[in-house]
Formats: C-alpha cells, sequence, structure tokens
C-alpha cells in the first residue's frame, strides 16, 4: 500500500482527497462485492460518529460490462475527502471505525491488493 498527498480546492478551501482502489474479496461474486460495498459497508461508515470529518465520500463501481472481457485489476474507487491530514488520521484512528469499518473492509475487499493513495488534483479540462 502506497500513500501520497491529494488536494484540491472546494470553495476556497483546499481538501486532502484519499483515493482507495478496492480489489474485490477473492470468495465474492462481482454482484456480491459491489452490492455489498455499496449497501452494507457504505452504511457503517455514515453511521459512525467519526463521519462528520469526512467532506465527501464517493464509491465508482467498476462496470458489469467490464468483467465479459475477464477479471479488472480493480473493482472500483473510493474517494474520501477530509480538510485536513489530521482529519483523515484522526478518522482512520477513531476507536468506533477501527472496531466496525476496519474489519468489515476484510469481508469484501481483498486488502492484500487493495491500494491506498493520496494525489494532487490538476484540472487538465473541464467542461
Amino acid at each position: 500500500m502506497g500513500l501520497r498527498l491529494t488536494t484540491t480546492k472546494e470553495k476556497n478551501k483546499t481538501l486532502i482527497k484519499l483515493i482507495v482502489a478496492i480489489k474485490r474479496n477473492p470468495q465474492m461474486t462481482p454482484a456480491e462485492f459491489h452490492d455489498y460495498w455499496r449497501n452494507e459497508h457504505a452504511a457503517k461508515v455514515r453511521e459512525l460518529r467519526a463521519s462528520n470529518l469526512i467532506r465527501r465520500y464517493v464509491q465508482a463501481h467498476t462496470l458489469e460490462s467490464e468483467y465479459a472481457s475477464g477479471e479488472p485489476a480493480f473493482d472500483g474507487t473510493a474517494e474520501l475527502w477530509f480538510e485536513t491530514m489530521l482529519d483523515k488520521e484522526a478518522f482512520y484512528s477513531d476507536p468506533e471505525y477501527l472496531d466496525k469499518v476496519a474489519p468489515d473492509e476484510k469481508v469484501f475487499a481483498d486488502m492484500a491488493h487493495t491500494l491506498f493513495f493520496i494525489t494532487t488534483e490538476e484540472v487538465v479540462l473541464s467542461k
């Protein structure tokens, strides 16, 4: 797992963006993975008291058609936006996160093949 720094501007604030490239647990079908991540896991994140540290949480699910041509490199990406690196660190070290969400990640994700990184956003084209 590699970590790099991501920032972007939102209403004149620089935000930290953590991107997670997720590989599904091989014990799950793609449909099971997407359903679980979209419904079960997302609900657990929303229910955390520490979710107030997240400015934005976006899931991007690999299109079903991509599986027809073979196993995709990743089954989706998650973007989690924080105001500061301290907020990100506080979220991921929160006892409730560690108790409820961190163990749940292993249910649907192959954590050995899931990547975490932070990047600097540079808009190349915006219409």
